[in-house]
Parts: C-alpha cells; sequence; structure tokens
C-alpha cells in the first residue's frame, strides 16, 4: 500500500472517531511528528519558535474541510526530536514531510520561525510551494533592534531568567491583556528547553534571509499584527520589497499571533487567500 493510501485510510478512521491521526516519519536520524486532517489540497501549518502543531487548533478545525491540513512540530519542538538540528536545516523537514506524503506541492501558513523555514523551502525549491501565509515574521533586524532582542534571549541563560523573560516577550509580542494566550504560554515554560529555545534564535537573528528570497515565485500573504513589538514594522516591508508577488494584510487589534488573538478573521483571511472564498472558514462570522 502506497503512503497516500495509507493516510487516505487512517484519515477516514480519524474522521469516525473524530481524533486526528498522529504520525511519524523519519528525517536522518530524527523522528518528525505531525497531524494530518482533512482532504483537498494539502495546507502545512509552520508553528513559531517554543511552539508546536497545536498551535494552530482554531486553524486546523476550521481549514481542514477544505484542506488537507497537515500541522507539523518541527525539530526539537513538541514531540519532534532534534534539538542539536540548525535552524537553516529546517526546510529540509518541511520537504521531507511531501516526500513521506508523496506529495508534488502544498501551500504553507507560518508563524515567525515556522515562516521563515517554509520561506527557506520555497526559496530553494520552488516549484514545491503553491502559496504562502506568512504571519509576523522577520528575515533582517537592524542592529539595535537584535543586539536588544538578542539580550532578551540571553535572560533564559540566567538562573530564573525564564519567567521573566516570558513576561517581557509577552509584553513585547503585544499578548500580556489576553489571559487565555498568556496562561498557555506560562504553563508550556515547564517543557521549554532554554539553551534550545536561545540558540535557535541566535540562529534567526544571524540570518539575513534578504539575498535568497527573489527566488521565491509563489504569491505570499504578509499579515501583520499592528501591536506586534516584537517584529519591529519595517520588518514587512521589507519582505514586501524582497518577495516578487506579495501583498499586506494589516490586523490594526492584534499582536504577534493574530491566528489566536482573532482567530475568526484570521480564517476568514487564510481561507480567502488560498482560493477557499466561499467555504466554511469565509462563511463563519464574528470574533
Amino acid at each position: 500500500m502506497s503512503i497516500a493510501a495509507s493516510l487516505s485510510r487512517r484519515l477516514d478512521a480519524a474522521c469516525r472517531s473524530r481524533v486526528p491521526p498522529l504520525m511519524t516519519f523519519r528525517w536522518n536520524a530524527e523522528t518528525i511528528h505531525f497531524n494530518a486532517e482533512g482532504a483537498g489540497p494539502p495546507l502545512v501549518l509552520l508553528h513559531g519558535l517554543g511552539g508546536n502543531a497545536d498551535n494552530w487548533l482554531p486553524q486546523r478545525a476550521v481549514l481542514k474541510h477544505d484542506h488537507l491540513v497537515l500541522s507539523l512540530d518541527l525539530p526539537g519542538h513538541g514531540r519532534s526530536s532534534g534539538r542539536e538540528v540548525r535552524f537553516a536545516d529546517y526546510w529540509q523537514v518541511i520537504e521531507a514531510l511531501l516526500d513521506h506524503l508523496e506529495l508534488d506541492s502544498a501551500a504553507l501558513c507560518g508563524l515567525s520561525k515556522g515562516a521563515r523555514a517554509g520561506l527557506a523551502l520555497a526559496s530553494r525549491r520552488p516549484g514545491r510551494v503553491e502559496r504562502m501565509i506568512v504571519v509576523n515574521a522577520f528575515v533582517h533586524l537592524k542592529p539595535a533592534d537584535n543586539a536588544r532582542r538578542l539580550a532578551l534571549y540571553d535572560l533564559l541563560a540566567e538562573p530564573g531568567g525564564v519567567t521573566f523573560w516570558a513576561q517581557t516577550l509577552l509584553d513585547w509580542m503585544g499578548v500580556s491583556d489576553r489571559p487565555v494566550i498568556v496562561r498557555g504560554f506560562m504553563k508550556a515554560l515547564s517543557a521549554l528547553d532554554p539553551t534550545h529555545i536561545r540558540r535557535i534564535f541566535g540562529e534567526l537573528s544571524a540570518y539575513d534571509q534578504r539575498p535568497e528570497l527573489a527566488e521565491i515565485v509563489c504569491p505570499v500573504l504578509l499579515v501583520r499584527g499592528q501591536k506586534d513589538g516584537f517584529v519591529p514594522d519595517y520588518c514587512v516591508e521589507d519582505l514586501a520589497r524582497c518577495l516578487p508577488d506579495s501583498r499586506i494584510v494589516r490586523m490594526p487589534e492584534c499582536g504577534h499571533l493574530p491566528y489566536l488573538e482573532q482567530s475568526i478573521s484570521f480564517n476568514q483571511i487564510a481561507a480567502a487567500f488560498l482560493g477557499d472564498g466561499s467555504s466554511h472558514a469565509a462563511r463563519s462570522a464574528g470574533d
């Protein structure tokens, strides 16, 4: 039985049980976990630094009506092994997922670090990315901004610094007034590996991705939460200038996590861009 046929069988069983199947594949020496839900054109959801596939639950619940939604735990995150994997290699994991499922291409939707991994795939394998949603990502920071953020992540190496780092980051991201998000973020600290998170952020901050963006040929939607103070506003303009086929959507009442802060509005924006203007997501109303 092919991988595609096996996936279809497992999805049918999951639909009957209403429990999304948790699947794995091997990449190099690592075990990578992902969820697969729904049917239709494939869509890969890519979480941010320190996150996991469950960060996208509000999107998974809706977009699965029109898509095969694949939510991935990137290396060293969630259930996936690979904390020693360099960020520069994350794009290979996304390609390996497509290979594992025998998919020629997919749409991508990513937050921050996850979006950057998706951009790296789109620049190196243009034919494998149909279109992409980039949420609050930077591909380059001005020196002063970079130094300030590195200093924030240096708190992770200090005794007792994790809690202060988390509180400060929530404030910078513009979500400290969102109690549900704050509680979830603080609860997740117990599973956080501070050394891993600090190292990956250092790699992100040193990686100027702008030169490779001209190789991306697919349409790109840039979603900007206007209250996000962690990613400076000029970063979305940088992306728009570098990406040949892109446009910006601004969400004025959101910070760094608009897909959680205003999930219904975000889902409508995503569905329209993905070509589902009359879909389940677009018919929903209110936030």
